[in-house]
């Protein structure tokens, strides 16, 4: 059988281009130091590679959330340190302001402006931002959700979010209140039904604010200036008790009586499913009969407002002891309503209901009453002085040694929240009312007990994000050393295997004198 000089030539040709192929294949897998470059190449080691790749990609997301979240951690439990200091002044303010003997309304004016300074800190502090996000914001952006206004009093109220921190006892009501939770590998898992994912899954890295300092009170009303309601006019209310918030529309009626009587209607249907009663006086006082603070704002879709004052902390409301009161005996009472300042008589009677009667009528006697003749100052059934628009304040000291005067106290609730205490002690010991002022001593040492311990919660947290950044690290550590011997090359083997391809190759080419055909060229001179 003959070979013909193309069947060589084409055999030659084919064992060349393979040898260089091999050639630069090994030349390609030294440069890029990869055992393949397609997927079609090597299927298996590609299909694993891809895995270890995925598990790199999500392990530098977890890295990357555990870093965001130690940064947090680490400022939320700077700011709480700073608290924590910030609740030892306050402390030691209030010792001063409380056990240094009788001072003059001056000095405790100086401590209660001292106070109110602390307070502002306090929520300089909470407001503190991170990359355009206040932590103890909660799923909020805004960086401002603590906030002081000042009533025409001068009384200082605490809001969250623009919801008083006194409004709700469980900080889970209060606005922003989710959780925001980082995946850092612990198998994030999702409620089918609710889609909450649970919480033990990821790593919270958000903040309540009401959760750390506190919220709700043991107890409070809510008033209503009577005077500022139309007759015939809409006014819609937002009330917030026991964790609870309705808004309540209701109109203004004729008089007072018919006021109180529509704003009565409208809180027991809106509170009737919450197996809630509620009772408003002809002055506006709300109370929650079945107990419970009431707390109110004018609702952000009200075209009318209406004044209002929530009583809840330190209250200007004060209660005459009627209980107390002896049958026959007559009782004297200083009450300043306004800048109106009166000392009324009255005989108790046999009962309670009697003693009011009695009460009533001096304070008609003193302070007058309108044209349908009511009484401009008016007693309630719990012994509380009030008078429509106007702060009513009782005074112990008699100007006659031989009066005897009734028993009164101002009516005392405590807010759950150290910042609205803080502005409360202050208000207080504006009024030199030293007892209550002492009380919110205890108070301010348990707050910063809690603090402390809340600070001892971040460091366990922080703790656990440095573990978990180391292993996260080995983690890491352990895919590229995976991730190698997938798709690296042994650089020393394929050196070795390269200078083979060349030495083939080279060959290739000298044989090329016996395989390829002389031509005429070869021979020219």
């Amino acid at each position: 059988m003959r070979v013909t000089n193309n069947t060589i030539m084409r055999g030659y040709h084919r064992n060349l281009n393979r040898v260089g192929n091999l050639k630069s294949d090994s030349m390609d897998k030294i440069m890029s130091n990869r055992k393949f470059n397609r997927a079609s190449e090597s299927p298996i080691d590609a299909a694993k590679a891809l895995n270890v790749r995925k598990s790199l990609y999500y392990t530098d997301q977890y890295t990357e959330n555990l870093k965001v979240a130690d940064k947090f951690y680490t400022e939320a439990e700077t700011s709480l340190l700073g608290v924590s200091s910030k609740l030892q002044e306050i402390r030691e303010e209030l010792v001063a302001a409380c056990n240094s003997g009788i001072k003059s309304i001056d000095e405790y004016n100086v401590y209660a402006q001292h106070l109110e300074i602390f307070a502002t800190q306090l929520c300089e502090i909470f407001n503190t931002d991170s990359a355009g996000r206040a932590i103890f914001g909660g799923s909020s952006d805004d960086g401002q959700p603590f906030v002081i206004s000042y009533d025409d009093n001068g009384y200082g109220t605490v809001t969250y979010h623009n919801v008083p921190v006194n409004a709700y006892n469980s900080y889970l009501n209060f606005p922003y209140s989710d959780v925001i939770l980082a995946d850092i590998g612990l198998g994030l898992s999702v409620n089918q039904k609710s889609h909450d994912i649970d919480p033990q899954t990821g790593l919270r890295i958000s903040f309540n604010g009401p959760e750390v300092s506190g919220c709700g009170t043991d107890g409070g009303i809510a008033d209503i200036d009577m005077s500022s309601v139309m007759p015939g006019k809409e006014y819609s209310i937002d009330v917030y008790t026991n964790n609870i918030k309705k808004t309540i529309v209701f109109k203004g009626g004729k008089d007072a009586a018919e006021t109180a009587a529509n704003l009565e209607d409208a809180l027991n249907k809106e509170f009737l499913k919450s197996h809630m009663k509620f009772e408003v006086s002809e002055q506006g006082v709300i109370t929650n009969k079945s107990g419970g603070n009431v707390c109110i704002i004018n609702s952000k879709n009200a075209v009318n407002k209406l004044s209002y004052s929530n009583n809840y902390g330190y209250s200007n409301r004060f209660n005459v002891d009627l209980e107390s009161l002896e049958e026959g005996r007559e009782y004297t009472l200083k009450v300043a309503v306004g800048d109106d300042t009166q000392i009324i008589k009255f005989t108790a009677g046999a009962d309670e209901t009697e003693s009011m009667k009695a009460i009533q009528e001096a304070l008609d006697n003193a302070f007058g009453v309108d044209d349908a003749g009511n009484g401009l100052v008016h007693i309630a059934e719990d012994g509380a002085i009030t008078s429509e628009g106007k702060t009513v304040k009782l005074i112990g000291d008699a100007e006659n040694e031989n009066s005897v005067y009734a028993p009164f106290e101002r009516e005392k609730s405590f807010s759950n929240n150290y910042i609205q205490l803080t502005l409360d002690a202050a208000a207080a010991l504006r009024n030199g009312d030293i007892e209550y002022a002492n009380a919110c001593i205890d108070k301010i040492v348990k707050a910063n007990e809690a603090t402390l311990v809340e600070i001892a919660n971040l460091g366990s947290n922080e703790d656990f994000i440095s573990f978990s950044l180391d292993r996260m690290t080995t983690r890491e550590t352990n895919l590229k050393e995976r991730q190698d011997e997938l798709e690296a090359c042994d650089l020393e083997e394929e050196s070795t295997r390269l200078k083979q391809y060349i030495a083939m190759y080279n060959a290739c080419l000298q044989l090329a004198t016996e395989v390829v055909p002389q031509s005429i060229f070869n021979y020219m001179r």
